[in-house]
């Protein structure tokens, strides 16, 4: 009988009371097992008589089943490759069903139960399968499992199954694997600069409609290699009709620019018992598997695709190489062996996916410390989406990379040059504009050099109007929102205590300058107009290290 966990026991205490809840604790903590448990107690108690389990694809299917088998739940798998009159017995036998939402939902009129596990249910949004069954599907028991739940998403996730409860990495840190993080950057050939500089000149002036075309011809090059941009401009598309006059130049640089760099990576590291490669497109993913079984002596395995026989086949693969190079196929929930090295080829943008790929190695088996290496192409959208994941993923995760390495790689990126525009104050509009960039690559830019300390911004008529802080006082130009004439209320934490500070532009400069640094400041202004009070909120998300910033936040606040 498996004991669970002291972390685990808690989630399923949680969710039996919440009865609809959704539960979000990092990869590798046995949320399989808590779903399990859950069901297992509601069955007990008597609460319930059947059960579905809902999971997105059909090799997590044989792989829940055999969990709920070792733990005694009688459990039935339900594909959709059985006709429907087979699967209308099946669902009217089964105790429990593990089945796909595409499954389900194509027999939603036959599937009647009680309780309901989603596991990755951060799919549960909008016109997925996921979404419409659970719109459907009525049961008293809900319970949500999920590694990482985007905010964007939470709220329909909540209305579809129950209120979020999130666990943190320190929570379970005695359970999960310590790892070490190392970046290697992996730069372009001058020609392949060249190039890569040439596309991206043409996104910069192209239209709205063009640039996520140009931007995935970005990414292809930067994060994969010339190789998976060669495939790319050899099929008839908008991307081979744009770059037409480019196609000779790109088929004469080498695939694989972070080839030699992922063989140093497996050099450093030869003590490993089996690593995993994670890498964005197929074409690219099997050139490296064919390299690494042709030039070293690792056992090596592909995973690619979703079909359901050949996934089994690669999975047993897998489980014998040393070196498993995978596509997403091997990201979400599929049974990877555990690894000691992943090894990120090709870098995701996505907070989720790169959480799913940490997974792999966050397993508590085998050694003490395993390794993550990030090859990553500097001074390119590689870059930028690798810290944008980062940036995400350490709100849920610990990133063990060491932050003077996260900062050199901010400053060699491409959004970082952003900021030096900023020498003249101007709204996030300006930007875009001046610079080609989309406004998600400025939203960011601005927003993680505001928390880096390197820009500021005050309330104008244009909006929020940023400028870098060594230019602070190009702000001048602004005095008719620099001119304070009202009160203001100020909350500041100190050793544990909250302190309210009430009073005009001195009073407020003068006590707040005693406990500079702030890391920011939120300020209730009070307008009075007679008898009447006016408030507003002016929110100033950087920190105020020095008297001079403080000065201009207080003066542009209480204008």
């Amino acid at each position: 009988m498996i004991e669970l966990r002291p972390y685990q026991k808690e989630a399923v205490e949680h969710a039996l009371k919440h009865r609809r809840s959704v539960l979000v604790l990092p990869t590798g903590t046995g949320k399989t097992i808590i779903g399990a448990f859950f069901l297992k107690n509601l069955f007990r108690r008597g609460l319930i008589k059947k059960a579905l389990v809902l999971v997105p694809t059909r090799i997590l299917v044989e792989q829940t089943h055999k969990v709920y088998s070792k733990l005694g739940i009688d459990s039935e798998m339900i594909y959709g490759i059985h006709p429907k009159e087979k699967r209308e017995e099946m669902w009217k036998r089964a105790k429990v069903a593990i089945s796909t939402p595409e499954t389900v939902y194509s027999d939603l009129e036959l599937v009647k139960v009680d309780a309901v596990v989603v596991d990755e249910c951060h799919h549960a949004v909008g016109d997925d399968a996921y979404a419409k069954v659970l719109k459907e599907l009525e049961c008293d028991y809900k319970l949500g499992l999920s590694a990482y739940i985007p905010k964007r998403r939470r709220n329909e996730i909540e209305r579809l199954i129950g209120k979020v409860r999130e666990w943190s990495t320190k929570e379970v840190k005695p359970f999960i694997a310590e790892w070490i993080a190392e970046v290697f950057e992996t730069p372009f050939s001058r020609r392949e600069m060249e190039v890569y500089d040439e596309i991206d000149r043409r996104r910069n002036i192209a239209r709205k409609s063009e640039k996520l075309i140009y931007t995935s011809a970005l990414k292809f090059f930067a994060k994969d290699g010339a190789l998976a941009l060669k495939e790319s401009l050899s099929r008839k598309n908008k991307l081979s009709k744009l770059l037409e006059d480019l196609k000779n130049d790109v088929l004469k640089l080498r695939d694989l620019h972070k080839l030699r760099y992922l063989f140093r990576a497996l050099v450093l590291y030869e003590g490993f018992s089996k690593s995993i490669v994670f890498v964005e497109r197929v074409v690219v993913a099997k050139k490296l598997a064919e390299i690494l079984d042709e030039k070293t002596d690792y056992r090596v395995a592909l995973v690619i695709g979703r079909q359901r026989e050949k996934m089994r086949e690669m999975l047993e693969e897998a489980k014998q190489a040393d070196v498993i190079v995978s596509t997403s196929a091997g990201e979400e929930g599929v049974d990877l062996p555990t690894a000691d090295l992943l090894i990120n080829w090709s870098n995701t943008s996505s907070p989720l996916r790169f959480i799913q790929r940490h997974g792999r190695i966050m397993r508590k088996a085998g050694k003490d410390v395993k390794f993550v290496v990030y090859l990553v192409t500097p001074d390119t959208i590689d870059t930028d989406d690798l810290i944008a994941s980062i940036d995400q993923a350490k709100k849920i995760i610990d990133i063990n990379i060491d932050r003077d390495v996260l900062e050199e790689l901010w400053r060699k990126s491409r959004r970082h040059k952003i900021v030096e525009e900023l020498s003249t104050p101007m709204p996030a509009e300006w930007i875009e504009e001046i610079t080609g960039r989309t406004r998600s690559e400025v939203r960011f830019a601005l927003k993680k050099s505001a928390e880096e300390g390197e820009l500021i911004y005050i309330y104008t008529h244009l909006g929020k109007t940023y400028v870098r802080k060594d230019c602070i006082d190009k702000l001048e130009q602004f005095k008719e929102f620099l001119n304070p004439k009202h009160v203001g209320k100020v909350k500041i934490r100190l050793n544990g205590r909250t302190k309210n500070i009430i009073g005009d532009y001195k009073k407020l400069r003068e006590e707040l300058s005693k406990f500079l640094p702030l890391p920011k400041l939120e300020i209730t202004v009070i307008k009075k107009s007679g008898e009447i009070e006016e408030y507003d909120f002016r929110s100033y998300n950087f920190p105020i290290d020095k008297p001079e910033v403080l000065d201009v936040v207080l003066k542009n606040a209480l204008s």
